[in-house]
């Protein structure tokens, strides 16, 4: 028999459909450009695919680090930010811990305090505000001892950030503070200092194209990196993932293009959708936008399906709303002729 508190949990699942216009991941709109796939690819077939992946991701560490002007001692890279987050909870959590985040936001935090044995002490997010509860979340802390923060801003699904000096606002409190920063990207944040309490974690799934590749990466201080490191499993990328991610640093371009055009369209859409009759789009600093319809929302959902447009149901998130990726031009003009038409 499982643990009771697994035993409890759902499991996270995502409704597999099918449609022309796939707008519910928040994956980015542009494929990482054939030449470097193949270049890397030419690479990678000369090395022996027999033998294990660097134990320690050194080349990636280190590519990592000189871009962003750290040490390799200070980065991990995993399978996706989401396993670097399955080895950091765990290594500052444990039965009784106070764990304090906003809420709705990725539904894998709650999850893994959960199965940590931690204590959730979630703080109600308002998306039509454009932030997360700050001031809420530095209370609920002071109430606490060693108490341990989760934020990821901008915030997945609501598309909020955390008012300006939230990382350090929360540090101040003494908390050791898990920053998730995957759609940070598209709020044009910068990555915050080094300190022994903070954990900051990226990933190249979305301002970079790669959501195939799943290549995540995090930073601190060598010590705390040295702690998660007990935690976290070996070899979790392989040599063809770990390859391309290397090559996207040496192409900075590809990342500022996405992103310069997500913010641009992003900033469109929510325009033309604040002019359809009964839609509330929320504000949003990511390459998402949430928001409610006049309509019932998984009505909406089914239409826009119907026509071939897949988005994201959140209504058991946040009451009556769906979210959708922003895409190409083209995908965000079907999206909004169809959004207009069923809203």
């Amino acid at each position: 028999m499982s643990r009771d508190v697994v035993a409890a949990m759902t499991a996270y699942t995502l409704e597999l459909r099918e449609a022309e216009i796939k707008l519910n991941q928040n994956e980015g709109p542009y494929d990482f450009p054939r030449e470097l796939k193949e270049e890397v690819l030419a690479r990678v077939l000369e090395r022996p695919w027999n033998i294990y992946p660097d134990f320690e991701s050194m080349h990636l560490r280190g590519a990592l680090a000189r871009a962003h002007g750290y040490e390799t001692e200070n980065v991990l890279v995993g399978n996706g930010s989401n396993e670097l987050l399955a080895a950091t909870i765990p290594t500052f959590v444990g039965p009784g811990t106070p764990v304090v985040f906003p809420k709705p936001s990725f539904a894998l935090y709650e999850k893994l305090v959960a199965v940590a044995g931690g204590i959730a002490l979630p703080i109600a997010v308002d998306p039509a505000t454009g932030f997360l509860p700050l001031d809420e979340m530095l209370r609920a802390i002071d109430r606490c001892d060693n108490a341990i923060a989760v934020v990821c801003s901008p915030n997945n699904p609501t598309g909020g950030v955390l008012p300006d000096g939230g990382i350090n606002a929360l540090l101040s409190t003494g908390a050791t503070v898990l920053f998730d920063r995957a759609y940070g990207d598209f709020a044009t944040d910068v990555l915050p200092a080094l300190h022994d309490r903070l954990v900051t974690f990226s990933t190249f799934s979305k301002a970079w194209g790669l959501a195939g590749l799943r290549v995540g990466w995090l930073a601190s201080t060598a010590s705390t990196c040295r702690e998660i490191r007990k935690v976290k499993l070996p070899y979790s990328l392989n040599i063809i993932s770990e390859a391309v991610a290397a090559t996207a640093l040496d192409h900075g371009e590809i990342r500022s293009r996405n992103v310069a055009n997500t913010i641009a369209e992003r900033a469109r859409m929510f325009e033309a959708m604040e002019q359809i009759d009964g839609v509330r789009p929320f504000p949003s600093r990511s390459n998402f936008i949430a928001f409610t319809t006049k309509r019932d929302a998984k009505d909406v959902f089914n239409d826009l399906h119907g026509r071939g447009i897949l988005i994201r149901d959140i209504r058991a998130a946040v009451p009556n709303a769906l979210r959708v990726s922003v895409g190409t031009p083209s995908q965000n003009d079907a999206f909004l002729e169809a959004l207009s038409s069923c809203a």
